[in-house]
C-alpha cells in the first residue's frame, strides 16, 4: 500500500498541472483584449496626469503683450532717426543773392542778330571763272531680288488666289540632356572666296519673266510661269504675317488704283558728292567777281548718268569708251516714281545730306529692310539740327545748366535750311519745267546786292540709282555676268544759267569761259532752247567693285545639334570621335517668281553633304496683306551643298548648362565659291522666317 500512494499522488499532481496550463492558456485567449485596453488607458492616464503637471503658457506670454509689442516696434521704425544719421545741414548758397542776381539785366550783345545780309565790295578786276565741278567718291554698289509695289487697275495678282495656310504646330521643346564637359574642336576655317551665293532659287526653268514694267499691269501671267508651283484657288484668310517683321513699305491705293506686288531684280548704287569742296570751288570761282548772285553761284545739283560695263571677260584697265553704256538718268528715276511704282519708300537719310535731283526716290520694297542699299558709310543718319540739339543736352549735363543759362537763338542762327522742293508725282515731270520751277524765282536771295550763302556746307551729299532687269530691255544685266558702274554728275552751269535772265554779263567773265559760253549762247539760239546746254558735268567717277545679279536663294542657319562626343587615345593623341554627325536647322529663303514673293522654307536635320534643294508643300508671304498663303508642290532646285557643321556643343566654362556654341554652316555654292553662315549673325532673320514664335521655339 505504501508503495501505490506516492505513484497515484505524482499522477494526480502531473494531471492537475497539464489542467492549469490549459486553464491558463485560456485565460488569456478569452481576456487578452482586456488587458490591451487597460494598458491603453493607462497610458492615456498618465498623458493626461503629466499634462496638467505642465506650467501654463498663458501666465508667461500673453496675446494682447504680444500685439503690443509689435505695434512697438512697427511705431519706432516709423519714426525719424535722421538726428541719429545726418549732421546738421547748412545752406551752400546765399538765396537772396542769388534772386537778386537773377533780376539784374544781362548783357544783351551775346543776343544781337548776326549779319545775315552781307554787302559785297565788287571789284570788277577779278573776272568769273569756271568752279571745279567734283566728280562723285566711293561708289558703292550691290544687287538684290525683291518685290515692289505697282498699281493696278483691278488689284489682282496670282497670290491673292491661293488658300491661306493652316497655323503652324507649336514645337514641343526636349528636356534638357547632361552633357559632356569635354572641350569642343575648334572653329572652321576661315572665310574663302566671295559671299556669292550661285544660282541656286528657282532657277531658270520657271519662267523668269524678265519683264520688269511691260505688260498688264493687271499682272496676267503665262501659264508657263507657274511652273508646277500649285494650283489657284478660291482664298480664305489663312494666319499673317507679323506685322512687327514687316521691314519694308507698307502701299496703299491711289487714284482708285490697288498696289500689287511685282518681282524687281536689280543692282543698286550709291556714291557722294564731295559738296563742302564743291561749295569751296564755287565760292573761290565766283564770290569776288563782279555779278556774284548767291542764288546762281552756288552748286546747284541738276542731273546724273549712271553707265555700266561688262567685266565678264575683261579686265576694267582693259575696257574702252564704247564698252560703257548708259543705264540710269535722274529723268528715269522720277519717271518710275510717278508712272510705274506704287509710290516711294520712306526716305531714311536726312535731308541735310540729300538732294532731290541726283538723290534718286526708294523704289517701294515689300517686306525686306533696304536701308543698306539706300545710304553709305560717309552719310550721317541723324541730321545737323538733331546733332547739334544733342551736342547741347550733352553740354547742360555736364555743366548743369539752368533754363536761364541757355542763350537766345535768333531766326537763321541754324543756318540755311534745305532747299528740296516736293514734285506732284501726278504731273508732267518734264526736266525742262521742274529747272524752270527751280530757277525761275528771278532774285530770290539777292535782295538788292545782299549776299546770302550757305555758310557752313556739309561734307557730302548722297547720289543712288539702280539697274533693273527686264526683258523689255536689250541691254537689261543677265544672271551670271560681271559688271562694273560709273557715275557722274551735272550741276546748272553759273556762268551759262536756265533762266537767261540770270545770264552773268558778258563783260565779266574771263576769256577762257567767255569763249565756252559764247558757243553755248550760239547753240541755244540755234535750238531756241537753252534746254541741254545749261548743264556742266563733271568727270565720271572711279569704277565701282564688280557686281552681278543676285541668285534667287539665300540662306540662314539656325541651332546645331551635337551627338555626344567621346575622347579616344590615338598614337598619344586626343581624338575626338561621334557616333553620329551634327545636324543644323535652316531658313531656305527662296523668292518665288510666279507668284512674286518670298518663299521660306525651313529645313531640319541637315547633315555635311546635304544638298540646298526642297520639293513639297511651302508657304508663301502676300507682300500685300501679309497673308501667309500656301502652294503644294514648291519646288526650289539648288545645287548648294553644306560642307561641314560646326557648333552646338556645351561651352566649356559653361559646364552643363543650355549655353551653346553657335552654328555655323560651310556652303558651296554653284559659282564655286565658299560661304560661312552663323546663327549669331543669322538670328533675327532665321528667326522671322521659320515662324519661331508661332512655333514656340
Amino acid at each position: 500500500m505504501s508503495r501505490r500512494r506516492p505513484f497515484l499522488f505524482s499522477f494526480v499532481r502531473a494531471s492537475q498541472t497539464i489542467m492549469d496550463a490549459d486553464k491558463i492558456k485560456q485565460f488569456f485567449i478569452f481576456h487578452g483584449e482586456k488587458f490591451v485596453v487597460g494598458i491603453v488607458v493607462l497610458a492615456a492616464g498618465w498623458m493626461v496626469y503629466s499634462g496638467l503637471n505642465m506650467p501654463n503658457m498663458l501666465d508667461e506670454v500673453q496675446p494682447e503683450r504680444l500685439t503690443t509689442d509689435a505695434n512697438t516696434v512697427r511705431n519706432s521704425i516709423d519714426e525719424d532717426h535722421n538726428e541719429n544719421i545726418l549732421p546738421d545741414r547748412k545752406p551752400v548758397f546765399d538765396i537772396l543773392a542769388e534772386t537778386a542776381r537773377k533780376r539784374t539785366p544781362v548783357d544783351a550783345t551775346a543776343y544781337k542778330m548776326p549779319h545775315l545780309l552781307e554787302r559785297k565790295t565788287i571789284d570788277t578786276s577779278v573776272r568769273r571763272k569756271d568752279p571745279v565741278v567734283h566728280a562723285p567718291l566711293e561708289l558703292r554698289v550691290d544687287s538684290h531680288i525683291a518685290s515692289i509695289a505697282i498699281l493696278s487697275p483691278s488689284g489682282k495678282y496670282p497670290l491673292k488666289d491661293l488658300e491661306g495656310a493652316e497655323a503652324l504646330e507649336v514645337v514641343e521643346q526636349e528636356k534638357p540632356r547632361p552633357r559632356s564637359r569635354r572641350r569642343g574642336r575648334g572653329g572652321m576655317d576661315e572665310m574663302m572666296g566671295m559671299d556669292g551665293m550661285g544660282m541656286d532659287g528657282m532657277g531658270m526653268d520657271q519662267g523668269m519673266g524678265m519683264d520688269m514694267y511691260g505688260g498688264d499691269m493687271g499682272m496676267g501671267m503665262d501659264p508657263g510661269m507657274m511652273g508646277g508651283m500649285g494650283t489657284m484657288s478660291a482664298t480664305a484668310a489663312g494666319r499673317r504675317f507679323n506685322p512687327k517683321h514687316n521691314l519694308g513699305f507698307v502701299p496703299t491705293a491711289k487714284d482708285s488704283k490697288l498696289p500689287v506686288p511685282q518681282y524687281a531684280w536689280f543692282i543698286s548704287g550709291t556714291a557722294v558728292i564731295p559738296h563742302k569742296a564743291m561749295a569751296e570751288s564755287f565760292r573761290e570761282a565766283l564770290q569776288s567777281a563782279e555779278g556774284y548772285l548767291p542764288v546762281r553761284d552756288q552748286p546747284l545739283y541738276f542731273n546724273y548718268e549712271v553707265q555700266r560695263a561688262d567685266v565678264t571677260n575683261k579686265s576694267v584697265d582693259e575696257l574702252a569708251d564704247e564698252d560703257w553704256i548708259l543705264r540710269y538718268t535722274r529723268e528715269q528715276n522720277v519717271k518710275e516714281a510717278a508712272r510705274v511704282w506704287a509710290g516711294y519708300a520712306t526716305e531714311v537719310v536726312p535731308e541735310d545730306y540729300r538732294d532731290l535731283n541726283v538723290t534718286a526716290y526708294i523704289p517701294p520694297v515689300l517686306l525686306v529692310d533696304y536701308t543698306d542699299f539706300v545710304t553709305h558709310p560717309l552719310i550721317p543718319m541723324v541730321s545737323r539740327r538733331e546733332k547739334q540739339m544733342k551736342a547741347r543736352e550733352e553740354m547742360m549735363q555736364e555743366q548743369k545748366f539752368g533754363v536761364d543759362d541757355l542763350e537766345l537763338a535768333g531766326p537763321g542762327a541754324g543756318g540755311m535750311g534745305g532747299m528740296d522742293m516736293g514734285m506732284d508725282m501726278g504731273m508732267d515731270m518734264g526736266m525742262d519745267m521742274q529747272m524752270d520751277m527751280g530757277m525761275g524765282m528771278g532774285g530770290m536771295g539777292s535782295y538788292g546786292g545782299m549776299a546770302m550763302v550757305e555758310e557752313d556746307p556739309v561734307d557730302y551729299k548722297l547720289m543712288r540709282f539702280y539697274d533693273f532687269a527686264s526683258d523689255q530691255d536689250r541691254n537689261t544685266p543677265r544672271p551670271g555676268r560681271k559688271y562694273v558702274y560709273r557715275i557722274r554728275l551735272a550741276v546748272v552751269d553759273p556762268n551759262f544759267p536756265a533762266n537767261a535772265l540770270q545770264q552773268p554779263k558778258i563783260s565779266s567773265l574771263s576769256g577762257e569761259v567767255y569763249q565756252r559760253v559764247s558757243k553755248l549762247m550760239e547753240a541755244a539760239e540755234a535750238d531756241k532752247n537753252r534746254k541741254g546746254h545749261f548743264q556742266r558735268w563733271s568727270d565720271w567717277s572711279g569704277p565701282s567693285p564688280q557686281i552681278s545679279l543676285p541668285t534667287f536663294t539665300d540662306y540662314y542657319a539656325g541651332p546645331v545639334e551635337v551627338s555626344r562626343v567621346k575622347e579616344l587615345d590615338y598614337k598619344g593623341k586626343k581624338v575626338e570621335y561621334s557616333a553620329d554627325p551634327p545636324t543644323a536647322k535652316a531658313v531656305n529663303l527662296s523668292y518665288n517668281i510666279a507668284y512674286k514673293t518670298l518663299m521660306p522654307v525651313w529645313m531640319e536635320n541637315l547633315q555635311p553633304g546635304s544638298v540646298l534643294s526642297y520639293e513639297g508643300p511651302a508657304e508663301l508671304i502676300d507682300p500685300i496683306d501679309l497673308v501667309v498663303k500656301k502652294v503644294e508642290d514648291a519646288k526650289i532646285t539648288s545645287q548648294t551643298t553644306v560642307i561641314d557643321i560646326n557648333g552646338g556643343r556645351v561651352l566649356p566654362m559653361t559646364g552643363d548648362s543650355e549655353l551653346e556654341e553657335p552654328g555655323m554652316m560651310l556652303l558651296f555654292d554653284e559659282n564655286g565659291s565658299l560661304k560661312v553662315t552663323g546663327e549669331v549673325e543669322d538670328q533675327e532673320m532665321y528667326r522671322i522666317y521659320s515662324f519661331a514664335e508661332e512655333r514656340g521655339l
